[in-house]
């Protein structure tokens, strides 16, 4: 008789599995759903994605029923619907890229200042370990890193501010330079944070190079697993070198 093969996978490993899979999903329902909003210029489509977007990044907040949490979903979800039957449901959707960009600047910048972990260092605990910090120069690189990346999206966002309250303004709605500036906005506004991220890993293997690394795609999928970690704050307690 053959006894069926026991799975690898302990329980958590299965239900952290099954909850990668299920936001892999989401994100990919919600891009399509984006794009069709965008064809279609549907402004009851685009409040859909808006609200859609906002109850995913605050399920977990509003699962434990935090107030915070609660009174900032009311609050945007109520914008969007006052946006949309104004018939202004597709300037919402607009409103995300920016929206995106100034909360990872805000993320990012937040946690340099005083009495807080810079987010990349927090990113090397929770993939490497603490230990890792401890390594010649990586503790000053991951703050300077930390600095960098509140900078590209502080900028974006000022960008975007500039492209949606002067430019778009003054562009006919079917020109080219306007969809352009639409693609921009929607597609490239998360291209280039992604273009940064492959420079800054190859400069960081050269800058870094007294020190083993793993290859990009493992870091990244290291990085999926463990990015709950990253909202953690507290003191660096790191080894040190004597």
């Amino acid at each position: 008789m053959i006894r069926p093969e026991k799975s690898h996978y302990s329980p958590e490993q299965a239900t952290s599995s099954r909850r990668r899979a299920s936001v892999i999903g989401m994100v990919v329902v919600y891009a399509i759903l984006v794009f069709i909003a965008w064809l279609t210029a549907s402004d009851a489509l685009s409040a859909i994605c808006v609200v859609l977007l906002v109850s995913g990044v605050l399920a977990s907040a509003l699962r434990r029923k935090s107030r915070g949490a609660w009174v900032a979903w009311l609050v945007i979800v109520g914008g969007v619907v006052v946006l949309t039957f104004s018939g202004h449901g597709r300037t919402a959707l607009d409103l995300v890229p920016l929206a995106v960009n100034l909360g990872l600047a805000f993320l990012f910048g937040i946690s340099l200042s005083k009495g807080h972990t810079p987010l990349i260092a927090r990113a090397i605990i929770a993939i490497e370990g603490a230990e890792r910090l401890a390594l010649p120069r990586v503790e000053g690189y991951a703050r300077l890193l930390t600095l960098a990346w509140t900078l590209v999206f502080a900028t974006q966002a000022v960008l975007f501010v500039l492209l949606m309250s002067w430019w778009l303004p003054r562009l006919a709605i079917d020109s080219s330079a306007r969809y352009w500036a639409m693609t921009w906005l929607h597609v490239g506004g998360y291209l280039l944070p992604a273009a940064f991220m492959i420079v800054e890993y190859v400069f960081r293997r050269w800058y870094l190079r007294h020190i083993p690394h793993v290859p990009l795609r493992q870091f990244l999928q290291q990085l999926v697993r463990n990015w709950p970690q990253l909202l953690r704050d507290s003191e660096l307690r790191v080894p040190r070198t004597p």
